[in-house]
C-alpha cells in the first residue's frame, strides 16, 4: 500500500546545485550553500544533498558546525554526501578517490548524514568480480567505522549496469553498513519491469531511493542523456507513480531523494528549480497513492 502522506524529500545535489558542472563535479555549485538551503527549505524539501566539492568549500569558509546549524536551521533533517568513484581502482585514479573519501568520511561526525552515495563508475576496462567484492567489502568496513552507511547505485553505462549487479554485489559481500540506492532513470534505461524490480531487491539493504523522470528515446550517449536531459517528475516517460508503488512494496519508509540532472534544470533560478522539482514529485506521489485505490 502506498504511503498516506507525501514522504519527506531529499534535494540531491544537482537538483539543488544551480548552473553546476554536472560533468566534472569537481567544483562548487556558483550558488552559495546558504542561499541553496534557505530556498530549499521554503519551497518544502526536508532533506539536502551536499556534493564533495560542497563539503570542501564549507569546510574551508565557514566551517562544518556553522553548515550544520544553517541545515539545522531550515529544517533539514536528512542529510546525504556524494560521490565516491575509483574506490576499486589502483595508482593515481585509486589515490584520487581515496582523498574524496577520507574528506567524506571525516564529514560524517559535525554534519550526520544518512548515507553515502557510491558510483559504479563508467565503464572502461573490464573489472574482475572478485576485485570488485573486496574493494566494496573494505569501503563498508571503514564506513562502519565511522557510523554512516554507503549506498551504491546501477547506471546502464559502469561496471555495474543493473539492479541485478548491485543486488548481487551488496548481497554477495552481506557487509550491514553497506547497501542499495535505487534511481528510477538507471533502471528505466535498462528496461527493468519496476515490478520484477521489487521481487529482487531485499528491504533491508534499500538505503536509498531517487526520482526523477525521462524521455522514452535516448538523446546522445547514455552518459549525456543522464546529465543534460533528465526530466522533471511526471513530464517524461518513465511512468513515476509505477516506480512509487513498486518502491513501496519492497517497503521502503525512508525519504526519498529527487535527482534532477538537466540543461534546462541548471539554467532555473534555484527557487524556481527546487519549487519545480518539489511540486511534480508531490503530484506523482499522490497520483500514486490515487491510482493504489
Amino acid at each position: 500500500m502506498v504511503r498516506a502522506t507525501v514522504p519527506d524529500l531529499i534535494a540531491s545535489c544537482w537538483t539543488a546545485g544551480g548552473d553546476a558542472d554536472a560533468w566534472g563535479g569537481k567544483t562548487a555549485p556558483p550558488v552559495d550553500l546558504r542561499t541553496r538551503i534557505e530556498a530549499a527549505s521554503r519551497t518544502g524539501w526536508r532533506g539536502f544533498g551536499l556534493l564533495h566539492a560542497d563539503l570542501m568549500q564549507a569546510r574551508d569558509t565557514i566551517g562544518y558546525p556553522a553548515l550544520r546549524q544553517i541545515l539545522d536551521d531550515n529544517g533539514m533533517i536528512h542529510v546525504e554526501l556524494e560521490y565516491l568513484l575509483d574506490w576499486w581502482e589502483t595508482g593515481a585514479l585509486r589515490a584520487s578517490s581515496d582523498q574524496v573519501r577520507a574528506d567524506l568520511f571525516a564529514a560524517v561526525e559535525p554534519l550526520r548524514p544518512r548515507h553515502i552515495k557510491i558510483g559504479p563508475g563508467v565503464l572502461n576496462a573490464p573489472i574482475e568480480t572478485d576485485v570488485l567484492k573486496e574493494n566494496w567489502a573494505g569501503l563498508c568496513e571503514e564506513a562502519a567505522a565511522y557510523d554512516i552507511r554507503v549506498a551504491i547505485e546501477s547506471a546502464p553505462y559502469s561496471y555495474l549496469p543493473n539492479v541485478e549487479s548491485i543486488v548481487d554485489l551488496v548481497c554477495d559481500v552481506g557487509h550491514p553498513s553497506g547497501g542499495l540506492l535505487i534511481d528510477i532513470w538507471h533502471v528505466f534505461r535498462t528496461g527493468l519491469d519496476y515490478e520484477a524490480m521489487a521481487e529482487i531487491v531485499p528491504h533491508d539493504r534499500l538505503f536509498a531511493v531517487e526520482v526523477n523522470d525521462a524521455k522514452a528515446t535516448v538523446s546522445g550517449s547514455l552518459l549525456e542523456d543522464t546529465i543534460n536531459n533528465r526530466e522533471l517528475c511526471g513530464q517524461g516517460d518513465a511512468d513515476v507513480p509505477a516506480f512509487i508503488r513498486a518502491i513501496d512494496k519492497i517497503g521502503f519508509d525512508g525519504p526519498w531523494g529527487v535527482e534532477i540532472i538537466s540543461t534546462a534544470h541548471r539554467a532555473r533560478p534555484i527557487g524556481e528549480a527546487l519549487e519545480a522539482a518539489y511540486q511534480t514529485t508531490k503530484a506523482c506521489f499522490e497520483l500514486a497513492k490515487a491510482l493504489s485505490h
